[in-house]
């Protein structure tokens, strides 16, 4: 991926997150501002309708018959009717007289265009003062407040008329408030998406980067953790998991190396040993016959290192069946004194095989395998320990774990190097170890059969001066 496509994408990721943050701000002050756009409309007309209610209360009073109603501009009456249009001009409404059907008699206004009638009946029902209001829309004029008011002595209304529109632009500042308000919460909104999209798209995109890294074979990539939200916790996944898979590819690479040096010493020693006797070089029948045992032995060698190789294959794959079954641990006993005391004394050691049923003690696990691990911990033991030493097997128990002890007088094990001993291939004393035939697995074996029979294995320091190796299982009842 290059440096290019990936600011692309983040600015695209970041871009995109921050668009729909602000979407969702500007659609909801949106809906905020409407709603109470047309709260407030309907407040203020509400408003409006009490006050114009009053002061049309007030003005019915003063009108009589034979006033505006038959008045014309140059009689004494035509004074009281340009007072009927001041008083409609004072009040900001337009006033119509009705008779009792609601037709329009005299109107404030010096054009004739208006309503010819009024339909009084639909304003609905009178309150206790007999007046009438509603919000209806009139022909050419819109959405309009009525309010109706009857004339004392007169089978008539007077009705004062004001558009809603002309009420709401009384309140314009509120618009303005409002349209300034959603303004402002739009760029704030604008402001705090790219904030919060660079938060919330920066752990992804880092972990986008880290899985990118580790495909491209960085492997152990780190990533960074911020917070302690999901997010962070599937960071911290993540490097856990690059971590693991750095271990792996780093023990393939040590096994592959270790793999190869145990197969070259075997494969050059027969090269060699096989090419002297092929050209001739070699003419003694003593020294022919050595050197085919040679090439015998190095072989076996090779024939024993494919087992285990195999035998180790098989149990990382999960492809060793494990039981977990009381063990006769007086049988064990016999086993390992048959297989390895004569073994022993043919070295010039002594081997002694102790009481293994502590008390009737039995341990949970797999009788071959137990049996397995138990020889080689023995060989083990004989390979290192010098002639005129002795190796001796014993056993432990609680009311939960049964304990194998194998001890050795030998060189023993430095306490840092009791750890290590169970990983493959390694042998902390190589030469000692090519002499003794060892392949640095044996150990490694042990420990993970052990390790599938929910137990453990450790070396410690014998009293014997040598090497202690302890395996640990849980005990039968």
């Amino acid at each position: 991926m290059t440096p290019g496509s990936d600011g692309a994408r983040r600015g695209s990721l970041v871009r995109s997150t921050r668009l729909a943050f602000v979407a969702v701000a500007a659609a909801s002050a949106l809906v905020v501002f409407w709603v109470f756009y047309v709260a407030w409309t309907q407040y203020t007309v509400s408003l409006r309708t009490t006050e114009l209610s009053r002061q049309t209360v007030a003005l019915a009073g003063g009108l009589s018959v034979g006033g505006p109603l038959t008045a014309t501009p140059s009689s004494p009456d035509g004074v009281r009717q340009q007072l009927f249009r001041v008083q409609a001009s004072l009040i900001g409404a337009r006033l119509l007289v009705t008779d009792g059907a609601g037709a329009v008699r005299v109107s404030s206004a010096l054009t004739t265009q208006g309503p010819t009638a009024i339909g009084i009946a639909a304003l609905g029902d009178a309150d206790a003062r007999g007046v009438r209001s509603a919000v209806r829309t009139l022909p050419g004029v819109g959405r309009v407040l009525i309010v109706a008011v009857p004339i004392e002595e007169y089978p008539g209304w007077l009705v004062a008329l004001q558009p809603v529109s002309e009420i709401a632009a009384a309140n314009s500042w509120v618009v303005l408030l409002l349209l300034g308000s959603a303004t402002a919460a739009v760029l704030v909104a604008w402001v705090a998406g790219s904030y919060l999209a660079h938060r919330l798209t920066a752990p992804v995109l880092h972990l986008r980067e880290g899985a990118e890294a580790v495909t491209a074979g960085e492997w152990g990539y780190q990533v960074p953790v911020e917070g302690d939200d999901e997010i962070a916790s599937l960071a911290e996944s993540f490097n856990a998991m690059s971590a693991r898979v750095a271990d792996a590819y780093s023990a393939q690479k040590h096994f592959v190396g270790d793999v190869s040096h145990e197969l070259r010493t075997p494969i050059t020693s027969i090269q060699g040993f096989a090419g002297a006797l092929l050209d001739g070089t070699v003419e003694d029948e003593a020294t022919s016959r050595r050197f085919i045992g040679v090439i015998r032995q190095e072989a076996q060698r090779l024939g024993d290192l494919t087992a285990t190789l195999l035998a180790l294959a098989d149990l990382d794959a999960g492809r060793v069946e494990i039981a977990h079954k009381p063990v006769d641990a007086t049988a064990l006993a016999e086993s390992l004194r048959a297989r390895h005391e004569g073994e022993g004394a043919s070295a010039g050691l002594t081997v002694r095989v102790g009481e293994l049923a502590p008390k009737g003690a039995r341990p949970l696990g797999d009788e071959a395998r137990v049996l397995q691990v138990a020889s080689a911990l023995i060989t083990n033991a004989l390979r290192y320990t010098p002639a005129g030493g002795e190796v001796v097997v014993s056993a432990e128990a609680d009311r939960t774990s049964w304990r194998l002890l194998v001890d050795d007088s030998g060189p023993g094990i430095a306490p840092d190097d009791r750890a290590r001993i169970f990983e493959r291939f390694v042998r902390l004393d190589p030469s000692r170890s090519a002499t003794g035939g060892g392949s640095g697995l044996g150990l490694s074996i042990c420990n993970r059969l052990v390790t599938l029979m929910d137990g453990r294995i450790w070396a410690d320091g014998s009293p014997l001066g040598g090497a202690r190796f302890v395996v640990e299982l849980p005990r039968a009842h």
